[in-house]
């Protein structure tokens, strides 16, 4: 954990500041520590990365990093943690299993990710110009490919992700000195109200229990002129061909969000060439110049077999769900009262707003 961090960060549960005690320190970084509130919250850095987590969340570290809690044992604070996990808290566990699962197996760095990077980004008008030497927020940063491009233009960035995927993410960025790495929950992040100059999140909020809650969060650390981004999958309208696919693809989501990552893996296999051999290849081949948008998994063309391989255990992996049309994404925004909004579809909505 880099120091500068602690002037970014504050308890979530009283918003004061943190206090920092080492205890392992390697090039002039925090390895091991102890992140402490004078409300008596503490948490602790593990492998360079404060995992903020409260609640009936606490259960997930003990069990992520068994080692540390044992190594410190004496120095840590005494903690009674509660056993019985909500519904709700056992949905998020899944869900951060899931992804830790993908983003340590499809950890690569791809030069694609760029023009992927670009992509996500193409609302914003004037993109570089935008992000120029802002503070930056990142929610859900996988294996922290974008992480990777906004930090070449932003002036600083912190990347929060829920699971230990922020784990790769930070062994990709490694050499990068501006980004911050943070394991945290999107409901209860550890930041002060309207400080980051732009917030984005892409493909995570419609996998959250309660998406619209999560995404209000963090329209509220955006200051007051700064911007707000997010990809969330969109909704296909009925009796079309699309609609009647995803119909299909959810009937044996029942199945293999109950089986082992392991097994899921390696049946994503033939899921994935059927979908290239049946869809892809034949947009490649015969359909690219005569159908522009709509075509199933057309968006796919530029990317090689690893990708989709990646986006078939994304699709049938992750516990949660959620699917919305334009309006509904739009009436987010508007309800958020953020302004000049422009939204953009491809394989689903793109958004940025103005707070």
């Amino acid at each position: 954990m880099k120091d500068k961090l602690l002037n970014l960060i504050v308890c979530p549960i009283c918003k004061n500041s943190l206090n920092l005690k080492s205890f392992h320190e390697e090039n002039g970084e925090v390895e091991d520590g102890l992140l402490f509130c004078g409300c008596g919250q503490f948490f602790p850095v593990v492998n360079y990365i404060p995992r903020i987590l409260t609640g009936d969340l606490r259960p997930m570290l003990y069990n992520q990093f068994p080692d540390f809690f044992l190594k410190y044992k004496d120095t840590l604070p005494k903690e009674k943690i509660n056993q019985l996990i909500t519904t709700e808290a056992q949905k998020k566990e899944e869900t951060s299993r899931s992804f830790a699962y993908e983003w340590e197996k499809f950890s690569g760095m791809l030069k694609e990710w760029k023009d992927n990077f670009n992509f996500y980004f193409e609302p914003i008008i004037n993109k570089d110009l935008f992000l120029k030497n802002k503070t930056v927020l990142e929610v859900g940063c996988g294996k922290g490919r974008h992480t990777f491009y906004i930090s070449e233009v932003a002036k600083e960035v912190v990347a929060i992700d829920f699971g230990k995927s922020v784990d790769v993410a930070f062994i990709n960025n490694k050499d990068k000195n501006n980004i911050y790495f943070m394991q945290a929950d999107i409901y209860n992040l550890p930041f002060k109200e309207n400080y980051f100059d732009f917030v984005f999140s892409i493909g995570v909020l419609h996998h959250l229990p309660t998406p619209e809650q999560g995404f209000r969060k963090l329209v509220g650390l955006v200051k007051n002129g700064g911007g707000m981004l997010i990809y969330v999958y969109h909704s296909f309208s009925k009796k079309t061909f699309n609609y009647y696919l995803l119909g299909f693809v959810n009937f044996f989501r029942n199945f293999t969000t109950r089986i082992s990552h392991d097994f899921l893996y390696v049946l994503c296999y033939p899921i994935a060439f059927l979908s290239y051999l049946l869809l892809i290849l034949p947009y490649k081949i015969f359909f690219y110049k005569i159908v522009k948008k709509g075509w199933p998994l057309g968006l796919y063309s530029n990317y090689p077999f690893q990708v989709i391989l990646n986006d078939t255990f994304d699709r049938f992996s992750a516990p949660i769900e959620n699917r919305y049309s334009k309006e509904q994404i739009i009436k987010w925004y508007q309800n958020a009262s953020l302004k000049n909004i422009n939204i953009l579809g491809g394989g689903g909505w793109r958004i940025f707003g103005e707070k």
